[in-house]
């Protein structure tokens, strides 16, 4: 059950993320349709059935990918920090989350030119800072999942639904070139929101797991 409860913050956090970058005006509606195949009004019904696949992806085919990351970062690196270096939870965090972002220098670097075709406001110092910052956010829920369940399968499902189904935000996300900072401040406070209700979602989730074990 709780296996099957894993994937569900992301998901929450992606529904608020679109929503609130809504009502700041961030959101291109036109792109959001296009990217999910819909015409006409029928926005909400592509957007939850874009939700369903990647719950079921979260769970199955991506759970299974993010096996290796959740064991190497996870399981090993941060509990060797935190418990066997007795550097505690909240430092392993931030010293695996800056470790985990530097990890993706490479994809970065071999997805910069394909993302600014639609994003022409990114750059390699952005997307880096967003993967370290990212990283450093995910890596506390996930470790937390991870100690609670005694499993390597619920962070693993929690990580899959985050590659499931948050490429998305990047081609819908609307920065215009006069309002640039502006637009990436609202950004950064909007990703900020949906994920820490996110990370609440999952302190509720592991607070239940305690409870049933």
């Amino acid at each position: 059950m709780m296996f099957l409860l894993a994937p569900i913050p992301p998901i929450v956090a992606l529904i608020l993320y679109v929503d609130i970058a809504r009502v700041f005006n961030i959101i291109n509606v036109n792109a959001l349709k296009k990217l999910l195949g819909i015409r006409g009004s029928k926005l909400i019904g592509g957007f939850l059935k874009v939700l369903g696949l990647g719950y079921v992806a979260g769970l199955t085919i991506n759970a299974f990918v993010a096996l290796g990351e959740e064991y190497g970062w996870r399981a090993f690196l941060t509990y060797s920090l935190a418990n066997i270096l007795g550097l505690g939870v909240l430092l392993s965090t931030i010293l695996v989350g800056v470790i985990w972002g530097l990890w993706h220098i490479p994809l970065v670097i071999t997805t910069i030119p394909v993302l600014k075709r639609d994003l022409p406001w990114i750059n390699f110092r952005l997307a880096l800072i967003s993967y370290i910052a990212s990283c450093i956010i995910l890596t506390y829920p996930l470790y937390v999942l991870l100690v609670t369940s005694h499993s390597i399968l619920l962070p693993a499902a929690f990580h899959g639904a985050i590659n499931a189904s948050w490429r998305l935000p990047q081609y819908v996300t609307k920065i215009g070139k006069e309002s640039r900072r502006k637009d990436l401040a609202k950004m950064m406070l909007i990703s900020v929101i949906a994920w820490g209700v996110a990370v609440a979602l999952t302190l509720m989730l592991t607070y239940l797991i305690i409870i049933l074990t």
